[in-house]
C-alpha cells in the first residue's frame, strides 16, 4: 500500500517511512503542486523579454543617477559667469532637465514591468520545466558566468576608482569648473557601472527563476519576504530624504552621496532580516 499512498499524496516513499525529515519531498507524481508546464520556447521566450526589460531597467537607473548633472554643469557655469543664464534660471533649467530625466526613467520601470507581466508566474515558482528544459538552462547560465563576473568587476572597479580623477583635482587646487566638472565625470561612471550591475544581476536573476535557484530558492524566498516589505518601505524614504535635502540646500554636488551610504545600510540591514534566524 505503500506505493498506492505516495502516488495518492504526491509525495516520496521516503516521505511515509522516514519521521525524521524536515520538509516534504514531493515526487514526480504529484499533479496539483505545479500548475504550469514551462516549454523550450516559453522558456526562450522569457530570456528573450527579460534581456531586453534588463537593458532598459538599467538605462533608467543610469539615467536617474545622471539626473542631476545638467544641474550641476549649468549652475557651475552661471556661477564661473560661462553662461548667458542667471545662476537662477540655470538652476531651473537644471531642475526641469533632473525631473525630465526621472519622469522618463520611470516610465522606463513602469512599461518594462507591463512586458514582464505575463512571466509574473515564474516569481511565484507555480511551474515545472519539461524534459530537457533544465539541461538546457543550465548550460546557458554556465555559459553566462563568465559574462556576469566580467560585468560585476568592471561596475565595482568602476565605483572604487571613479573619485580619483576629483580627488586630484582638489589636491591640486583646481578651479571650482574643474571640480565641477569632475563631479559630473563621476556621476557618468557610476551611471554605467550601475548600468552593468543591474544588466548583469537582471539576467542572472532570470536564470535563478528558472532554476529555482538563489533568492527564488523556496527557502531563500520565505526568508527575504521581511527583507522586501523593509525597502519597500525604506528606498521611499531616501528618496524623499535626497530630494528634500538637495532642494533645500541647492547642494547637488554633495547629496548625491546619500546613494552609496544609503545601499550600504541597505545591504547590512537586509542581511540581518535575512539571517534572524
Amino acid at each position: 500500500k505503500i506505493l498506492e499512498l505516495a502516488k495518492l499524496f504526491g509525495v516520496t516513499t521516503d516521505y511515509l517511512l522516514k519521521d525524521d525529515m524536515e520538509k516534504t519531498a514531493y515526487s514526480d507524481t504529484d499533479e496539483t503542486a505545479k500548475s504550469m508546464r514551462v516549454t523550450l520556447k516559453e522558456a526562450a521566450d522569457f530570456f528573450e523579454s527579460k534581456a531586453a526589460c534588463a537593458k532598459r531597467t538599467a538605462l533608467g537607473a543610469a539615467m536617474c543617477v545622471l539626473s542631476p548633472v545638467p544641474l550641476i554643469l549649468l549652475a557651475g557655469l552661471a556661477d564661473a559667469g560661462g553662461s548667458s543664464l542667471g545662476e537662477d534660471a540655470a538652476g531651473g533649467a537644471g531642475v526641469v532637465v533632473l525631473l525630465l530625466m526621472i519622469a522618463a526613467a520611470v516610465a522606463i520601470f513602469i512599461t518594462s514591468g507591463a512586458k514582464m507581466k505575463r512571466f509574473d508566474y515564474l516569481k511565484k515558482g507555480d511551474f515545472e520545466l519539461e524534459y530537457g528544459v533544465s539541461g538546457i538552462v543550465k548550460e546557458k547560465k554556465a555559459a553566462f558566468d563568465k559574462t556576469h563576473t566580467f560585468y560585476i568587476t568592471a561596475g565595482a572597479v568602476l565605483c572604487i576608482l571613479c573619485s580619483i580623477p576629483l580627488i586630484a583635482a582638489g589636491v591640486s587646487k583646481a578651479s571650482s569648473m574643474t571640480l565641477i566638472s569632475l563631479t559630473a565625470l563621476l556621476l557618468a561612471l557610476v551611471s554605467f557601472a550601475v548600468y552593468l550591475f543591474i544588466t548583469a544581476g537582471s539576467i542572472k536573476e532570470g536564470f535563478d527563476q528558472l532554476l529555482l535557484d538563489g533568492e527564488f530558492d523556496p527557502e531563500v524566498k520565505e526568508s527575504g519576504k521581511k527583507a522586501e516589505k523593509f525597502a519597500g518601505v525604506y528606498w521611499p524614504v531616501v528618496t524623499a530624504v535626497y530630494l528634500g535635502w538637495s532642494f533645500i540646500s541647492r547642494d547637488w554636488d554633495m547629496t548625491w552621496v546619500i546613494w552609496p551610504v544609503a545601499a550600504l545600510i541597505f545591504a547590512g540591514i537586509s542581511a540581518v532580516i535575512r539571517n534572524e534566524k
